[in-house]
């Protein structure tokens, strides 16, 4: 009994660990990589996991032990990750015990985003400028840049509270910077460009990090998560394009 308790416990460390890894953006084989190092380091050698975006499944081979975990939601959270990884390290290097283990991951599980929405949108705006200057814009097209991603990004976080849809979001930040940037370029009389304030409105909309991780989770053979991950990836470009074609359309 005590042998099953212990071993239940194990594996509750080793799912949590994992769950929280990928509902923080983490990649495959690092969820994978985390979860196989704790059993091993707790005396499960022959076991086997199975990552994808949306579940993780932990088996111990030769026996009917099994578990899985439906993974329904999720958001980049580095700090998330660097502090799994960090209580891992320290497990396996016995540094600390099992229950320590478990209590801080429960902690760090529990801790809510970093930042604000408000302060997610500040930085989307004062980001956006310096990115149309780089793309050959000059001082008017950065302001334009401004008040079409601080308005855009704003709309974007407002729509994901009713549709918690990465494409519809999107589409609705990229229509309304859209309209923005047509009209600071028409209607101000400055002279602006609207293609460079788009080009610097749309950058903090793009998923770089999913991009990043579908190319590394391909990389280390993890296809089937890899290209899930490029599609999604793919999909959110597509209606950041999608959204400014329909501002241009309704602008002409």
């Amino acid at each position: 009994m005590d042998e099953s308790r212990e071993l239940n416990a194990v594996i509750d460390v080793i799912m949590l660990a994992g769950t929280i890894l990928l509902k923080s953006g983490s990649e495959i084989y690092r969820v994978e990589d985390t979860m196989i190092r704790i059993a091993h380091s707790q005396g499960i050698v022959d076991c086997n996991v199975l990552a994808m975006p949306a579940a993780i499944f932990f088996s111990i081979e030769n026996t009917n032990i099994s578990r899985m975990k439906r993974v329904t939601s999720s958001s980049y959270n580095i700090e998330k990750v660097c502090d799994v990884n960090q209580v891992s390290r320290e497990l396996v290097g016995g540094q600390i015990d099992l229950s320590t283990a478990f209590t801080r991951l429960k902690e760090i599980g529990n801790q809510p985003l970093p930042y604000t929405k408000f302060q997610v949108t500040i930085a989307a705006t004062l980001s956006a400028p310096f990115f149309s200057i780089m793309f050959g814009g000059n001082t008017y097209d950065a302001f334009g840049a401004a008040i079409a991603t601080l308005l855009g990004f704003a709309f974007s976080l407002y729509v994901e509270k009713f549709i918690r849809i990465p494409f519809v979001t999107a589409f609705a930040g990229a229509f309304v910077f859209g309209l923005i940037a047509q009209f600071w370029a028409r209607y101000t009389g400055f002279p602006s460009t609207a293609d460079l304030i788009i080009a610097g409105a749309v950058m903090p909309f793009v998923p770089g990090i999913a991009l990043t991780n579908a190319v590394r989770d391909i990389m280390t053979n993890h296809i089937n998560s890899g290209m899930s991950k490029m599609f999604e990836s793919l999909l959110i470009t597509l209606a950041l394009g999608a959204g400014t074609s329909v501002a241009l359309v309704l602008m002409t």
